[in-house]
This record gives structure tokens, C-alpha cells and sequence, in this order.
């Protein structure tokens, strides 16, 4: 499967947008990529520019001018992709303190969180109970890369951490805290990247087991570049498809878990 089936393909994280993150460095850049995701059957992108206190300041006004931008830009080059603009909120101490003015997923009650790749279960689901509070409603950015999220990890340190929910782990469950969390009100993204094994096999084993057992409610490039994208996005598609078929792979890819 090179390219989506479905005529409703999203991709619900990438840092498109030129020179605001680590991402796109330029208007050329960004340009390209878009080409490249638009041939690949995509025809939304969520531009999902990292907001992170003392490095990135990307606030919804700055976010919003760059989108107006760029969608001018594409349309003018005949690019069929429709930006939606969105972030990609680091989850820290400052996080709780921006809530809730911030951009949510395509105006949506879940916002799109990271989690630090050595964060610990405790802090992971304190913190999706803080988002909740204030009415919003966790969508964790590429779980499989997150230590926390880790299926292997011990019984002990999840059941303290559940307790945020007043859960308790079910005994041999796997991937018990994704799981978990996904029926406190979390969802989750999966990075076709990941699928791929873009960012090693232990990732990628994490990830087809987390499509395998329908975790992730849709799916993102998390594009940086468009140096290797076509290739990415190729071994992506076709592992999920390998994964999950190509029917769960277009709810995936239109997002249809995000209710």
C-alpha cells in the first residue's frame, strides 16, 4: 500500500510549518514536504508545531499567522493539502498553567500531548488527570516512544499510577497502561514512522502491538523533513496495512477514533 485508499486521509501530526520548531526549515522545505505527503493521498494536515516553555513559544496567534501563510503558498502552487492548525504541547510542570487557551485537535476537546521518552507512569497519568480536569481530553503523540507506555513495565508501578483514575490494572493484560488510560478518555497517535522502524526495533515492536491491539485512535508523519519522507511514509503505510489490514488502517487514517 504506497498510497491511502481512503479519500478522507489526515495527518494528525507534523511540524510543517516553516521555522517554528525543529521542523521545516524554510518555506522551500515545507513546500516539498507537502507535495510529498499530498501524493501520498494525504488531503489534511494537522500542523502541529512544538510548544514547549523556554524553547518553543509557538502560542495559537503565532501558529494561526503561519498557517494563513503557508495555505496561500500551497494553494498558490497547486498543492491540494488543507492545513489545520493545531500543537504539539510538551508535558511538563508549565503545561496545566496554559489551560485551556491553547489549540486542540482541529478545535476538538483533545489536545495533542507529548511525553517526555523517559517519563515515569506516575507523572504520565497525573498529568492526563490535570488535562481532564480542565475539560480537555489527552491525544498522546506517538505512545510506542515513551518509556512510560512501555508494556513491560512492572504491575506494581502501574497500580500506583492508576490510582489517579481509581483503576486497577488488570492482571496480564498488555500494553496495560495504554489501555488503561484509553478508557479513562485518553487516545492515542501512532507515528508511521514508528511503524516503519524508523526509530528501531524495539519502538517498532512496541507500535504494531499497539495497532494490533487498538490502541491508537489515528495516525501522524510527525514529518521533520523532507529528506527520507516518501520512503518513511511507504514503509509505514504498508506495515500498518500488514498490521491491521487496509480497512483499520483507513480508519486510522481518517481518524475515525477520535469521537
Amino acid at each position: 500500500m504506497e498510497k491511502p485508499m481512503t479519500a478522507n486521509c489526515t495527518d494528525y501530526h507534523c511540524h510543517l510549518l516553516p521555522a517554528l520548531d525543529d521542523g521545516a526549515t524554510d518555506v522551500r522545505e515545507s513546500l516539498e514536504m507537502a507535495r510529498i505527503l499530498a501524493a501520498f493521498g494525504f488531503a489534511a494536515v494537522h500542523c502541529t508545531p512544538h510548544r514547549i516553555m523556554g524553547c518553543y513559544e509557538n502560542d495559537p496567534a503565532r501558529v494561526n499567522r503561519a498557517i494563513r501563510s503557508l495555505q496561500g503558498l500551497l494553494e498558490g502552487a497547486g498543492i491540494p493539502l488543507r492545513l489545520i492548525p493545531g500543537t504539539e504541547h510538551y508535558l511538563d510542570e508549565f503545561l496545566l498553567d496554559q489551560l485551556p487557551g491553547v489549540l486542540t485537535v482541529g478545535s476538538s476537546r483533545y489536545l495533542l500531548v507529548e511525553a517526555p521518552f523517559r517519563s515515569g507512569t506516575g507523572m504520565v497519568t497525573a498529568m492526563a488527570a490535570g488535562v481532564q480536569k480542565r475539560g480537555l481530553a489527552p491525544l498522546f503523540a506517538h505512545p510506542e516512544r515513551c518509556s512510560a507506555f512501555d508494556p513491560a513495565l512492572r504491575e506494581d508501578g502501574l497500580r500506583g499510577a492508576l490510582s489517579f483514575f481509581g483503576r486497577k490494572k488488570e492482571p496480564g493484560m498488555e500494553g496495560a497502561l495504554v489501555l488503561q488510560l484509553r478508557d479513562c478518555g485518553c487516545r492515542f497517535q501512532g507515528n508511521l514512522g514508528s511503524f516503519a522502524g524508523f526509530y528501531g526495533s524495539d519502538v517498532k515492536e512496541r507500535a504494531i502491538l499497539f495497532l494490533k491491539h487498538g490502541v491508537y485512535s489515528c495516525v501522524g508523519s510527525d514529518a521533520h523533513r523532507c529528506d527520507g519522507l516518501a520512503a518513511m511514509l511507504a514503509a509505514g503505510l504498508q506495515a500498518m496495512v500488514a498490521a491491521v489490514g487496509e480497512e483499520g488502517a483507513n480508519l486510522l487514517l481518517a481518524g475515525s477514533g477520535l469521537d
